[in-house]
């Protein structure tokens, strides 16, 4: 555990600077919210589209932790649809949730907004280790 904290010191996790602000263990959902700081910002002045990808990576994670039924869960396929660019300095709000939740498998959806505009979505595939 204190090898992923020093990891995690400065890694993309660290980066990213996610919010939990809502989690519901019953309808298996969770909201994150992050900052589009200079760090993710490409050579088009917006967000990188692949600092999306990770925070809906975070947070499908996130949830999987929450749910706590499952031990390291690592991701098997990540899948994100990026709708718009997302400016320097803008907050995304991430809401996802578990549309399936085997004893091994766990399949996810999410959407990301800026405010109230649609930004991207993903769903994902993750794996119980401890089913190995």
């Amino acid at each position: 555990m204190e090898q992923l904290d020093e990891i995690n010191k400065h890694g993309i996790f660290k980066e990213l600077k996610g919010t939990v602000t809502d989690f519901n263990y019953d309808t298996k959902s969770l909201t994150m919210t992050f900052e589009a700081t200079k760090f993710h910002e490409n050579a088009f002045g917006i967000m990188f589209g692949g600092s999306l990808a990770g925070m809906f990576d975070i947070a499908f994670g996130t949830l999987t932790a929450g749910l706590g039924d499952y031990s390291v869960a690592p991701t098997v396929q990540l899948s994100t649809t990026f709708l718009k660019g997302i400016p320097t300095g803008a907050t995304v709000r991430t809401e996802v949730e578990a549309v399936s939740t085997g004893k091994t498998i766990m399949n996810f959806v999410g959407k990301a907004y800026v405010g109230e505009e649609l930004v991207g979505s993903a769903s994902g595939t993750f794996y119980d280790t401890a089913a190995i």
